[in-house]
């Protein structure tokens, strides 16, 4: 995560292993619990966030059948929905494999939006998965 999401988080101690957890604003210290608690047991999905051609969601799941994956698989609000897609085609629309970033500002525009759709959509798959933001 970028280092400005770590520093939104605040701080408490998982009282199982003791160590110390990263808590997203909006989550209680019992759902960061049992969080951890379903992480250390391998029940959470782990949800990969990155874009690749010709998918229209930067959603990945490694493992499963599908891979590509679309947000309905993991219960996503439609306004998220709807942005992730935005997302991925202002990265069609912006960027070239050989050429690179039409421009600085656009790569720096898709960064911060792809910052702040990693934390929404870590809230909303909280009790169902870790995000794992793979975009930089």
């Amino acid at each position: 995560m970028a280092a400005v999401d770590i520093a939104e988080r605040r701080r408490i101690v998982d009282p199982v292993t003791q160590q110390e957890i990263l808590v997203p604003a909006g989550i209680s210290d019992e759902r960061a619990i049992e969080h951890a608690r379903r992480e250390r047991e391998g029940e959470l999905h782990r949800l990969r966030f990155f874009v690749d051609w010709g998918h229209r969601y930067p959603l990945w799941e490694s493992f499963t059948d599908k891979y590509a994956m679309e947000p309905v698989d993991y219960g996503v609000s439609p306004e998220l929905e709807r942005r992730l897609g935005e997302w991925v085609l202002f990265w069609t629309a912006h960027f070239e494999p050989a050429e690179g970033w039409d421009d600085p500002d656009s790569r720096a525009q898709w960064l911060a939006v792809g910052d702040d759709l990693v934390r929404e959509l870590e809230l909303e798959v909280y009790d169902i998965a870790v995000v794992l933001p793979e975009f930089r």
